[in-house]
């Protein structure tokens, strides 16, 4: 850790941590699937082709699996149902501005989005903008390989001065898990976005080796702080 950088940094993701907006992102995706395609996704599929990742890799993985073809247009309306689900439905996940609000850490965000889908984002989150700028976030579009390669977590590290040993990521999504576990930098798994608090899943993200697994904003605030030996 540099001198002026004193303070464990959270690695936040943004998707199913901060907002519980997976799920509206998947809607669109299984919306449109239906509609023009005809196709309907089962639960499993939706996790492992859709959650935690970026479209292109979304799109790769349809193409590559159902033997699809989603051409521009297709990709077209799929931002477009994004916008709108995130302009109308994106709200911060319960508690959290409590764990933003510690000064006794620093924050960044790594996220599957590129710099465009978060910058439109962020117009929308007043909340967000409050504890973490865009000078603060890094996207997908600014490494080589998105999760669950190891490389967006590294570049956050670097770029805030952190060695990995001073940092610590919160993910939802076992891509991101695995990516954390490749950077070498200690990771909780947060299930507390709808649909991720089962037992099938808990255990699913307990194979990634995360440090602990937490469901609630307190419970990860408090987890934050042991780690750390933060006095609350």
């Amino acid at each position: 850790m540099t001198e002026s950088n004193k303070k464990p940094l959270i690695i936040w993701d943004f998707d199913g941590v901060l907002s519980d907006s997976e799920k509206l992102w998947a809607q669109v995706w299984r919306d449109l699937l239906k509609k023009e395609k005809n196709i309907v996704l089962t639960p499993e599929q939706e996790l492992k082709w859709l959650i935690g990742i970026a479209d292109k890799e979304k799109k790769k993985n349809l193409e590559q699996f159902l033997s699809l073809t989603l051409d521009e247009s297709f990709m077209a309306k799929i931002n477009e149902g994004e916008i709108y689900m995130g302009t109308h439905f994106m709200k911060p996940m319960p508690g959290v501005e409590d764990v933003l609000a510690d000064t006794n850490f620093n924050h960044c965000i790594a996220t599957g989005a590129t710099r465009e889908q978060q910058e439109w984002k962020m117009k929308n989150l007043s909340w967000l903008k409050k504890y973490i700028t865009m000078e603060n976030i890094f996207t997908v579009d600014m490494v080589a390989h998105g999760k669950p390669a190891p490389d967006l977590f590294l570049f956050a590290a670097k770029a805030k001065g952190y060695n990995t040993k001073d940092c610590v990521v919160v993910e939802d999504s076992l891509h991101g898990m695995l990516a954390a576990k490749e950077a070498k930098i200690k990771c909780i798994s947060f299930v507390g976005a709808e649909g991720n608090n089962t037992e099938s899943y808990r255990q699913k993200c307990q194979t990634t080796g995360v440090v602990a697994i937490c469901d609630t904003m307190p419970k990860l605030h408090q987890t934050l702080q042991t780690l750390f030996s933060i006095k609350s």
